[in-house]
């Protein structure tokens, strides 16, 4: 069953929602616990339901998701037939780029299609949610989360109203926290010919994929799958710092991470073990392969190749690759980016709105 789908991942995420961090890379590669990227996600769950054939949507400007993409092997992709092809070009929406490259769904043996997006952080078990999709015979299964409680977490996100028979009666914007919302993934599953009718039957392309689903609501049985792990949004900088804080919570980095059915695979790099010197403080952090640590680093999350010299001071803060953390300096609620030096600076972000420090930034 599961051999019979092809994955379609949607990399269209606006620059803008991540503000300076999205200004040299897409949404699919920003950086999620250190080392991994958000891309890995859906190329994980896909990969853990015996999908072997997955294309990427991009914009033009993907050269960084083409570099963490290069290694293939690592989400098992690098086949003869099938594997991984990744589509990109000057293009507004999602659907404007698949109707372009059409040919390569036609010369598919595959029938059924999943579409994710690459903002949604979240470790979905298809294998029960294409089960449930072949079961009720619908003609579109959308994925969602309950969300109990109020929450500024999915704001901006999509509303999934159902009927008692679990039909989608209708689909909008969050933009005031309430309780008990269905929160889409924009996770779906459907015929690759009925995917197909939907979007030439639009005379427009400036409509995204998951709003041509939503619309053919009146016409199409559309049901609803319920997501009941963890789930997270990146469409704000506020919502991408709380998600990785998010992971520095043993319990839900063991739920998100360490499932042993359905694993989160990323680019392979093979690196030598942190070193801490006597010296460093190190508590309730997650930390990558290749750092150097001497001084001070609290509730926060260092990806490779990071330096903490003696006297410098790191809490609650986002360390990417390269950086170097001079003596003297002090951060809180911080992010920051590749390659950036900083020495003898006292920055501190809030906790709801952090400070971003740009690439190769050097003071």
């Amino acid at each position: 069953m599961l051999s019979n789908y092809i994955g379609i991942i949607t990399s269209f995420g606006s620059k803008d929602l991540l503000k300076a961090l999205t200004l040299h890379r897409g949404i699919a590669t920003v950086a999620i616990a250190g080392k991994y990227r958000a891309i890995d996600f859906p190329l994980s769950y896909m990969k853990n339901a015996g999908i072997k054939n997955m294309h990427v949507l991009t914009n033009k400007n993907c050269r960084s998701l083409r570099n963490h993409l290069d290694v293939t092997k690592s989400w098992g992709l690098n086949r003869k037939n099938g594997g991984l092809t990744i589509h990109s070009g000057d293009y507004a929406t999602d659907t404007d780029l698949l109707l372009d490259n059409f040919d390569d769904l036609l010369h598919s043996k595959d029938e059924m299609v999943v579409i994710a997006p690459t903002y949604m952080v979240a470790n979905i078990d298809l294998d029960k949610a294409i089960e449930f999709h072949e079961l009720s015979e619908s003609d579109v299964t959308v994925i969602y989360k309950n969300i109990a409680e109020p929450s500024e977490a999915f704001l901006g996100c999509d509303i999934l109203e159902f009927n008692e028979k679990n039909y989608l009666n209708r689909a909008f914007g969050n933009y005031l926290p309430k309780k008990n919302l269905n929160i889409s993934t924009e996770i779906f599953l459907i015929k690759k010919s009925l995917l197909m009718s939907l979007i030439l039957s639009k005379p427009s392309r400036d409509l995204p994929l998951k709003d041509i689903i939503y619309r053919s609501k009146n016409n199409l049985k559309i049901m609803g799958f319920e997501h009941k792990d963890y789930l997270s949004c990146l469409n704000s900088l506020a919502n991408y710092f709380r998600t990785n804080m998010d992971l520095i919570n043993s319990a839900t980095l063991k739920e998100l991470f360490f499932n042993e059915n359905r694993p989160i695979f990323s680019k392979v790099k093979d690196s030598i073990p942190t070193h801490y010197l006597s010296e460093s403080v190190v508590k309730n952090s997650i930390i990558s392969n290749e750092c150097f640590i001497e001084g001070t680093v609290v509730n926060s999350i260092l990806s490779r190749y990071v330096n903490i010299e003696k006297g410098a001071t790191v809490e609650n803060c986002i360390i990417l690759q390269n950086c170097t953390i001079k003596s003297g300096t002090h951060l809180k609620n911080v992010i920051v980016d590749k390659n950036v030096v900083l020495e003898n600076t006292d920055l501190e972000g809030n906790p709801f709105y952090p400070l971003v420090i740009q690439k190769k930034y050097k003071f």
